[in-house]
């Protein structure tokens, strides 16, 4: 290789050298870290309003009405005339059991009738009253004349014109005569009595065979089993050719009115306490006086979509269980709502002008308690521990630890970390949690709203 081949090569090896330089160096340039930006997230103030403060209560469904259908006659099932679980109506025909029987017995009751009816007339239309009479008064006039006899002949055994055996003869006829007409008025007095004693005991046999005609027709009534109520109806017990009411009265079903329902909750020796202090003070009305209002809630369902009033309180206290027995009646037309039921109750306690409340999908929760993240004027997030209190609407009243001009994180918690800052924007929210306006980001800076106070009295239990 001559010398200029040899600069050729140095000075191409120059040239490379040169040129990986530069691209090593620009590659360096390229990859230097570069900071992302914060992260978007949504920021709203607390929503500020009246709201009212709930106690709540866990009680049991029990049907307004509940009717057994017993068997008040012993017989056989004959005919059944409802479909197991139906609704039924007053007055309608649901059992029937063999009325034959008992139809016999009251043909005889009536045939018992007749005869005892016979029986006072004989008893009216007797004569020996008559009879005893016409006795004495033929007995009356023999003794009349038994004594004209007697005196004659006392006369002509004076004057030695008859003898002593017939004067003797007439005296004894007069006495048997006399003795003869106080036993007919003995015996009239003893058939007149006999009379009012057969009149009052034909009387007696006729009502009581008519009151045996009413047993049978009673009876025989119970033969077919109507309902004594509207409602809903439980399976059979009995099938139909079975025998009942054999000593017993069979249980052959159950009525349950369940529209309206009630709702029993025990209260606690406490809350009752507190609730007459407040009935005293007039801050809460007497549910005797005034409607008192009262929400249910069942197990699947949200809130208290259900409103009754207080019906009923226990006079005391149950010294066994420290608590009170109260009842609440609810509308129930859709059967929503069935007997037996464990049930959510609220009763309102007092009324919050200024309550802040933030939509549910702004809390978090943790194994400390529930927070929320807070964005300060550094736009820094912060983790704020706060107490719950009621749900409303799809928000949750904030009881502690949070101010109207908060601005609450209710978009992007996974992208919000306490301590690090955050890109905010703010929107608005209706009362049910609703994004209703938002703000460019950047623009986070708005006092929270105020609602007018709006104090109520609120009811008692």
């Amino acid at each position: 290789m001559n010398i200029h081949s040899r600069r050729l090569t140095s000075l191409a090896c120059s040239v490379i050298s040169v040129v990986l330089l530069a691209l090593v160096a620009g590659c360096e340039q390229g990859n230097a870290y570069v900071p992302p930006p914060p992260p978007e997230v949504t920021v709203s103030h607390p929503t500020q309003k009246s709201v009212t403060n709930y106690v709540q209560y866990t009680g049991t469904t029990k049907a307004v009405e509940s009717v057994d259908l017993r068997a008040r006659v012993r017989g056989f099932l004959k005919e059944r005339k409802f479909q197991d679980g139906g609704d039924v109506k007053e007055g309608e025909l649901l059992l029937v059991i063999d009325e034959e029987p008992f139809q016999v017995q009251l043909d005889v009751a009536k045939a018992k009738v007749d005869e005892a009816k016979a029986a006072q007339l004989t008893a009216e239309q007797s004569k020996s009253r008559e009879v005893a009479t016409a006795q004495l008064a033929l007995d009356d006039a023999l003794l009349m004349l038994a004594r004209v006899e007697e005196t004659r002949q006392r006369n002509l055994f004076a004057r030695n014109a008859a003898s002593r055996e017939d004067l003797d003869r007439t005296q004894a006829e007069l006495k048997r005569t006399a003795a003869q007409v106080d036993a007919d008025k003995a015996k009239l007095e003893q058939s007149r009595a006999d009379y009012e004693t057969q009149i009052l005991a034909a009387k007696a046999k006729l009502e009581a065979a008519n009151a045996d005609v009413r047993n049978a027709e009673i009876n025989l009534s119970y033969c077919r089993i109507k309902a004594p109520i509207s409602g809903r109806i439980s399976r059979r017990l009995v099938d139909v050719g079975n025998l009942v009411g054999d000593g017993e009265a069979t249980l052959l079903a159950t009525i349950l009115k369940e529209d309206p329902i009630y709702a029993y909750m025990s209260i606690s020796e406490a809350d009752v306490l507190g609730f007459r202090a407040q009935v005293r003070h007039g801050d809460r009305v007497d549910y005797k006086k005034e409607k008192v209002t009262l929400d249910l809630g069942l197990a699947n369902e949200k809130g208290f979509p259900h409103e009754g009033r207080l019906d009923y309180a226990d006079p005391g206290v149950d010294p066994a269980t420290g608590t009170l027995i109260a009842r609440g009646i609810f509308p129930n037309p859709n059967d929503e709502i069935v007997s037996g039921l464990f049930v959510r109750i609220r009763v309102a306690l007092e009324a919050r002008p200024n309550a802040l409340l933030v939509p549910d999908r702004a809390l978090g929760a943790d194994q400390v308690g529930p927070f929320l993240l807070v964005v300060d004027k550094e736009n820094v997030v912060e983790r704020r521990a706060v107490k719950l209190g009621a749900e409303i609407d799809g928000q949750r009243v904030i009881e502690e630890n949070l101010k109207p001009d908060d601005l609450i994180v209710i978009n992007g918690l996974q992208r919000a970390r306490p301590g690090s800052k955050v890109n905010p924007k703010l929107v608005t929210t209706a009362t049910s949690g609703e994004v209703k306006s938002a703000s460019p980001a950047g623009e986070a800076k708005s006092t929270a709203a105020k609602a007018a106070p709006q104090p109520a009295k609120t009811p008692s239990p």
